[in-house]
C-alpha cells in the first residue's frame, strides 16, 4: 500500500524528498516499537479502547460508502466494515480474550505471508532475493511468537501486534527511501520499486524522465484467463497462477495493454512453452531461463489469431507519454522470461509508468486525497496485488485484479468516483 501511495503522488516528489520518506519511516518504526515495548514489557500506558477508534471510524466510513455502490465495490466495503467493527467489538466486549484471538489472526497472517515470501525467494531467485529471505524469516519468527502466551499471557498482544505491523511497514518505507537515494540520476524512480525495469541507452542517459509532461490518455487492459471465466478468490492457484484450459493444457493466461491508436503491449514467447514439462528451476529470474520473445502488433491481430480477450478494463486519464516512453525502451529487448519479462510484467510496468504522479497532477489537496485513498478498499486491494507481485511475480490474474482495483482508485482525483469499468468480452 505504501508503494502505491507513493507511486500515485509521483516520482518528482520522491526524488526530491527521499529523506522525508526515510524520516517518516523511522518515526513510524519508533511508534511501532513504542506500542510493542509498552504492551509486552511496559505499564500498558495505551488503553486497549484507543486501538478501536480508527477501526470504528473506518468501519463506519466503509459502511456509509457501501450504500451508494453496487456489485463487487459494495461487497468490498461491507466486508471491510464488518471485519473492522467486529474486531473493535471483540476488543471492547471481551478484552480478556481479545488478545488471544487477535494474536492467532496476526500470527497466522505473518506466518503465511512470510512462508510465501520465503518460498518465492528460494524458487525465483530474483534480484535481492537473499534480503527477501531474511525478511521472510523475521516475519515467520514474529508470527510464531504471536502464538505463544509469553511474556504477557496475551494481555498485551493487541498492542504488540499493532506495533509489529507498524515496524514491518516502516522497514519497507525506509528500504525504499534508501534505494531512491542510491538511484542513478538518469534512472526513473519506478526502477527502485519494481525489478527488471528497462534502462535507457548510453546516449539517452543524463536526462531522467520523472514527471514528464502529462498526456492524459485512455488505456485498455486485456486479460485472457485459462478457463475463459474468473475463478473465485479462494481458488488462488487457478485465479492467480495457472489452470487447465478447455483442451486440458496447463495455462497461465495472457495479458496485454492497448493505448490507442499506436501502442499495443503484448509480450509473448517466440516459440510456445510446453508448460506440462516445466520445473521449478524454469521460474528463476536468471539468464539461463531467458528465451526469445516476440511482440504482437495490435489487439485486432492477436484476437484474430487467437481469441478475443476474456476481460477488458478501461483506465482513463493515465499518462500516455510515460507509457509510450516505457514501451520505447522495453521493446528494444525481445527477451522473454516467465518471472521477469513476461506479458503480465510488461503490462504491470506500463500501468505503473502511466500512474506515476496521477493524483499529484490533479491539483487537489494532498491530505484530502490521501485520506480518500486510505479509506478506499480497492486501494488496499491494489496495494496487496503489488505486495504479492513483489514477493513473487506478476501473473495475468494478478494484473486483472490490479487493473480492476485501479479503475476505482484513479477517479479519486475527481469529485465523484466512478464504478469499476471492467467489461466481459
Amino acid at each position: 500500500m505504501i508503494q502505491l501511495v507513493l507511486l500515485l503522488f509521483g516520482s518528482k516528489i520522491l526524488r526530491q524528498y527521499w529523506w522525508a520518506l526515510l524520516i517518516f519511516g523511522l518515526l513510524w518504526m519508533a511508534l511501532g516499537l513504542f506500542f510493542f515495548v509498552d504492551a509486552l514489557f511496559g505499564d500498558n500506558l495505551i488503553p486497549l479502547a484507543l486501538f478501536t477508534i480508527p477501526l470504528i471510524l473506518d468501519g463506519l466510513w466503509s459502511y456509509a460508502a457501501a450504500r451508494n455502490r453496487r456489485g463487487t465495490a459494495k461487497l468490498l466495503r461491507l466486508g471491510k466494515s464488518c471485519a473492522f467493527l467486529c474486531i473493535a467489538l471483540l476488543i471492547l466486549a471481551i478484552p480478556q480474550h481479545s488478545g488471544f484471538v487477535v494474536g492467532m489472526l496476526v500470527g497466522t497472517f505473518l506466518c503465511v505471508d512470510g512462508g510465501w515470501r520465503g518460498v518465492s525467494a528460494i524458487t525465483l531467485r530474483y534480484t535481492r532475493w537473499k534480503n527477501g529471505l531474511v525478511f521472510a524469516f523475521v516475519e515467520i519468527v514474529f508470527g510464531i511468537w504471536s502464538f505463544v502466551p509469553w511474556p504477557s499471557h496475551w494481555e498485551g498482544e493487541i498492542g504488540a501486534d499493532v506495533g509489529t505491523l507498524l515496524v514491518f511497514s516502516a522497514a519497507g518505507a525506509c528500504a525504499l527511501a534508501l534505494r531512491i537515494k542510491r538511484l542513478r540520476p538518469d534512472m526513473p524512480i519506478l526502477s527502485a520499486m519494481d525489478r527488471g525495469w528497462p534502462e535507457a541507452s548510453e546516449l539517452e542517459r543524463g536526462t531522467n524522465q520523472d514527471g514528464e509532461n502529462w498526456d492524459p490518455a485512455e488505456v485498455i487492459v486485456h486479460v485472457w484467463t485459462p478457463t475463459e471465466t474468473l475463478a473465485p478468490v479462494h481458488h488462488g492457484i487457478s485465479r492467480y497462477i495457472a489452470a487447465k484450459d478447455a483442451r486440458g493444457v496447463v495455462s497461465t493466461g495472457h495479458a496485454a495493454l492497448e493505448l490507442p491508436p499506436d501502442v499495443y503491449i503484448s509480450h509473448y514467447p517466440a516459440v510456445e512453452i510446453d508448460r506440462d514439462e516445466l520445473t521449478l528451476d524454469a521460474f528463476r529470474t536468471t539468464e539461463e531461463n531467458d528465451i526469445a520473445g516476440r511482440f504482437l502488433p495490435s489487439y485486432a491481430v492477436e484476437s484474430a489469431e487467437w481469441t478475443p480477450s476474456t476481460f477488458q478494463v478501461v483506465l482513463p486519464g493515465l499518462n500516455g507519454a510515460a507509457i509510450r516512453r516505457f514501451w520505447q525502451l522495453y521493446q528494444r529487448d525481445l527477451t522473454y522470461n516467465l518471472t521477469n519479462r513476461s506479458c503480465a510484467c510488461a503490462v504491470a510496468k506500463a500501468l505503473d509508468a502511466g500512474l506515476d504522479g496521477f493524483l499529484a497532477q490533479a491539483g487537489r489537496g494532498f491530505f484530502g486525497l490521501l485520506f480518500r485513498l486510505l479509506a478506499t478498499p480497492e486501494a488496499w486491494v491494489a496495494g496487496f496485488m503489488r505486495l504479492r507481485a513483489d514477493a513473487m511475480t506478476w501473473t495475468p490474474g494478478m494484473v486483472l485484479d490490479y487493473a480492476r482495483a485501479l479503475s476505482c482508485v484513479t477517479p479519486l482525483s475527481k469529485k465523484r468516483p466512478s464504478e469499476d469499468r471492467t467489461k466481459r468480452a
